[in-house]
Order: C-alpha cells, then structure tokens, then sequence
C-alpha cells in the first residue's frame, strides 16, 4: 500500500514538473521574441524605389525575342515603382535622372507606344520637387521630336508642365515656338496659337500679332478653312493686343 501511494505521488508530481517546465520553456521563448523584436522593428530592407537600369544586351538576352512584351512588363513594372510590399513613396524621393534613362530605354523598345510618355507627363510629373520637372519636359520634347507630326501632343504637354508647375516661361515659350512649326496643318488650331498667347503673358503684344495674323495667312494661303469662332477669337485677340499697344503709346503698325 506504501508503494502504490509512492507511485501516485512520483506521478502526479512528475506531472506538475512538466507542465511547469513546458510553461517556463513557453515564457521564456515569448520573452526572447519580444526582445528580438524590440531590437529590430525599425530595421527594413533597403527594396530601393527606381531598379537599375539594364543594358541593351541584358535587354536583348531576357527579352527572348519578345521586345513588345518585356516593354510591357518593364513598363508596368515602372508604373508600380516604389509602391510594392505594402509601401509607398512620395514622388520626391524618387531618382528621376535613372527615371528618364529608363523612359528612353523603353521608348527604344517601342517609340510608337504613347505609355510612356503618358506615365511621365500625368504621373511623375505630380513630384513635390520642382527641380525633378526638368527630367520630365525634356523626356517629353525628346520624345516628340522622334515623330513631331504624330507626337506634337507632347510638345504641348511639356510646354504645359514648364509655364504652370516648373515656372520657365522662356522654356515654355520655346516649346510652344516647337509645337507651332512641327505639329501639321491640320492639327488643332490652337496648336499654332499657344505661342501668341504666352507672349502676351509676357507683354510681347507686337510679336503675338505678328503670329496670329501670319497664322491666318498660312491658312488662307492653304486653302484650309477657319471656323468662325476661330476666326473671331484670332480678331478679338489682335484687337486686344492693339488696345494694349495703344495705351503704352506703340504703333500698331510697326508690328507688320
């Protein structure tokens, strides 16, 4: 009867040691977990926001004779930059000059696609750092310069970007002097007249007559008809500029 209680007790005791035993083995990795935890929270892997750029040749070896397709995936891949693994990035911390070479790489693969250039004038051009937007507009006039008559749309965008957010009129005015002469004949009107308007901004009121009234003779001359509305907008905007002309004592007609 002294053996069988002995057992019992040895047994139950055992028991108790080891369910101890596990809770403190419990306790004790939780503590180390907290710890190591504490110590390396702010720790993060550098993911880098904007890849490297590869070469040609690298181009050409993971491509696998497919360009159009590796355009696309790169391209994506572009659009997504920074924002991966639940992170995002502010456009200011983004490196445009690797951006810009990146944009003319792409454009290598397929200058016909509007995706990149749309990508860099709708989006990277929101960046909080105005100095980046230089990258932008001269990607964007590179890029148009490649087929003016069917690419003018981004002489226009990167005009728009240096007079409203980089703040160059005389950059701008130079871009819209570009879109006036490159774009065709039968592009929108308004093509020809953004350089009038922007140097009458600038109070170059002689020099914005001069184009309008040359724009309409080129049209005559053409044969291309102008609305009425366009028509009466070119008048009205002459009209104007002689008033202002008049009221700083200038004669109109050393403009011609």
């Amino acid at each position: 009867m002294k053996n069988s209680f002995l057992k019992n007790f040895d047994g139950n005791f055992s028991k108790v040691n080891k369910s101890r035993i596990i809770l403190l083995c419990v306790l004790f990795f939780t503590f180390l977990e907290i710890l190591f935890w504490t110590k390396t929270q702010n720790i993060k892997p550098n993911l880098g926001i904007v890849p490297e750029v590869p070469t040609i040749s690298t181009i050409k070896a993971f491509s696998f004779g497919d360009e159009e397709f590796y355009f696309r995936v790169k391209g994506l891949r572009l659009q997504n930059a920074g924002d991966t693994y639940g992170r995002f990035s502010p456009l200011k911390n983004y490196d445009y000059k690797k951006l810009t070479a990146w944009f003319q790489l792409l454009d290598s693969l397929d200058n016909k696609s509007n995706y990149i250039p749309s990508l860099a004038a709708y989006y990277y051009s929101m960046t909080q750092n105005k100095a980046d937007l230089i990258y932008i507009i001269d990607y964007l006039e590179q890029h148009a310069d490649r087929d003016p008559t069917k690419k003018w749309w981004w002489y226009y965008q990167a005009m728009s970007i240096a007079n409203n957010m980089y703040g160059d009129k005389e950059l701008a005015i130079r871009l819209a002097e570009k879109l006036k002469d490159k774009s065709p004949l039968d592009a929108p009107l308004w093509t020809k007249q953004m350089v009038a308007l922007l140097l009458a901004d600038e109070g170059q009121n002689c020099e914005a007559i001069k184009i309008i009234s040359s724009i309409i003779e080129d049209y005559e001359k053409a044969d291309k008809k102008i609305s009425d509305d366009e028509l009466n907008f070119m008048r009205y905007f002459i009209s104007k500029r002689i008033q202002e002309l008049k009221k700083q004592n200038f004669d109109p007609t050393q403009c011609k």
